[in-house]
């Protein structure tokens, strides 16, 4: 799995980068032909917003949240077959 990061007025450090591949890393194991992986973190006044689009054989899918926090943001913006609660 290729996976591409980048940051739109933010700066990735590599507790950032850590935390995202940890995240997409967990999602192998239900994607086992996940191909590519694209994540676009960006700060807009006090906005935080995490962008993410998977790449998998046959299907695209697409994930974003807005939050105060932006580790917060990457919780709810990996997709996951779990429920969240």
């Amino acid at each position: 799995m290729q996976l591409n990061l980048s940051g739109q007025h933010i700066e990735i450090t590599d507790s950032l980068r850590d935390h995202v591949n940890k995240k997409f890393e967990k999602l192998t194991r239900h994607f086992d032909n996940m191909t590519n992986v694209h994540v676009i973190l960006s700060v807009e006044k006090l906005r935080q917003k995490a962008e993410a689009t998977v790449h998998v054989s046959g299907a695209d899918l697409f994930a974003s949240d807005e939050n105060e926090n932006m580790y917060s943001c990457l919780l709810y913006t990996s997709p996951s077959p779990r429920d969240r609660g």
